[in-house]
């Protein structure tokens, strides 16, 4: 057949056309192979032409043809085996279509920086048996080919730093994919976990690791003591155009880390989201169907079967076990009741009193530790009592919780040992005309600066009312 398009004008159809070379490479490299299908090409030009017009369609089917691609040198090779026909495209147009397209750059495997590496190591070593002089054409070809190099490892770590960064994008559109077919999500989910997983494991973990200027190989130097080493070389023996320019490659490939670390940081966190959200899911189906087997069992013709036999599973899972003896949390609701309001007022009244006294609340000294400090211990407790004795008390429900909130934050130099002092001597000595009571219930408080909790049994603090009636007898004993 002979050729219907010259070379040039079957590139420029193909650039007017890239979508179908597009899904071709991207195809290509999810095989992992270095050629496409010629059932895959057919299929693709099929495909996409079907929604075009007649003179279009003619012109793209001619110009795609595999004899025509073959003729104007776009592809190289033929190979024949297993029954098929495999075409190798030339690298020239396979890498013009991938900067076209940042979703088509080949992210690069520890191999391929690895095969990066050894080849500069390579060059280094050649350049330390070089002569130096411009007149020697091994030394001016050892130059051109060490900048083609350089050039060309910061040209594709560039574009793999451009690849990561969509990564956001990807994730946000697979999500919406996801949560449009709800049927299909554990699908979704599971194949995303996959490919985030290699993409960090193969791609992004290596390249963080080729591009650490601290990382130690057990082979050799690393890639910026490589090139430090031909940076020194070259200043030795005069050649400080080279080595500048060197130098100033090795910074641009140092200030790629950072991006690519900050890809690295919201992978890792996706993953361990994705990963607990998994475990998270699969904890509640695996329950859930427990549940459903004992709901089943009880579906029976006996009208008795109407609870679950859940002992066992309770026991199993162990986060039932007293679950209903658990306090439910109480809405807080303003009451209605004038001693409710009463209430309110007599607190806000204690609490101003407090404020207005407050230039006379003492401080009370620090101590290290119990028992070296008898004198400031001391001290500390008259401090202490001499302003509980001033204090204005009223009846109470939680006077441990009570005391705490007059005192915490108030006087400088508060601890909980101190709350243990101050309720011990309201216990032995009550204000006049009201009474301590004990309870079996306990409460704690907690103090989150010092990682503290203070458990204490509840105690009221109430009116006494045996005076009155002993003052009540003794009139009625004058009185007869």
């Amino acid at each position: 057949m002979s050729k219907r398009f010259s070379t040039l004008d079957t590139t420029r159809l193909l650039f007017d056309h890239p979508k179908m070379l597009f899904r071709l490479i991207e195809r290509m490299d999810r095989n992992e192979a270095r050629y496409i299908l010629e059932s895959d090409l057919v299929a693709e030009v099929m495909d996409y032409t079907r929604s075009l017009g007649k003179a279009d369609r003619d012109r793209v089917r001619l110009a795609m043809n595999t004899e025509n691609l073959f003729r104007s040198g776009l592809i190289i090779d033929i190979i024949k085996a297993e029954g098929e026909r495999r075409l190798v495209f030339q690298d020239a147009l396979i890498n013009l279509m991938r900067a076209c397209n940042a979703s088509l750059y080949q992210e690069l495997t520890d191999a391929r920086l690895r095969g990066h590496l050894v080849t500069l190591r390579d060059v280094r070593d050649r350049l330390e048996v070089s002569s130096f002089s411009d007149v020697d054409l091994d030394y001016t070809e050892l130059r051109d080919d060490l900048n083609e190099r350089v050039s060309q490892l910061i040209g594709l770590l560039r574009q793999n730093v451009l690849r990561m960064q969509t990564i956001s994008a990807q994730l946000a559109d697979l999500s919406g994919d996801a949560s449009r077919e709800p049927e299909k999500y554990l699908e979704f989910r599971h194949n995303l976990f996959e490919q985030i997983v290699t993409l960090y494991e193969r791609h992004i973990k290596p390249t963080l690791v080729f591009l650490n200027p601290d990382t130690r190989l057990p082979d050799g130097s690393n890639l910026f003591e490589t090139l430090e080493a031909m940076v020194r070389l070259l200043e030795s023996h005069d050649d400080h155009g080279l080595a500048d320019q060197l130098f100033r490659s090795a910074i641009s490939l140092n200030a790629l880390y950072k991006p690519i670390q900050a890809v690295a940081q919201e992978v890792e966190h996706f993953l361990r989201k994705t990963r607990r959200g998994m475990a998270q899911y699969n904890a509640m189906e695996h329950f859930y169907g427990k549940l459903r087997e004992l709901k089943g069992e009880t579906e029976t013709l006996s009208l008795r079967r109407k609870w679950l036999e859940g002992g066992e599973f309770a026991r199993s899972t162990g986060f039932l076990v007293g679950l209903r003896a658990q306090q439910r949390p109480k809405n807080y609701a303003f009451g209605n009741s004038s001693s409710y309001y009463q209430l309110i007022f007599s607190e806000l009244e204690l609490r101003l009193s407090d404020l207005r006294r407050k230039s006379e609340a003492p401080v009370l000294q620090e101590v290290e530790g119990s028992g070296r400090h008898a004198r400031i211990d001391v001290k500390r407790i008259n401090q202490l009592y001499q302003w509980l004795d001033s204090l204005d008390l009223r009846p109470t429900n939680d006077l441990v919780r009570e005391l705490h909130g007059r005192l915490d934050g108030f006087i400088p130099g508060y601890r909980f040992p101190d709350l243990l002092s101050a309720l011990n001597r309201l216990v032995n000595s009550p204000p006049e005309g009201m009474r301590v009571m004990t309870s079996n219930r306990f409460r704690a408080l907690e103090q989150p600066e010092s990682n503290e909790q203070f458990v204490y049994r509840k105690r009221r603090l109430e009116n006494d009312t045996r005076d009155a009636e002993h003052s009540d007898l003794e009139q009625e004993k004058r009185h007869a």
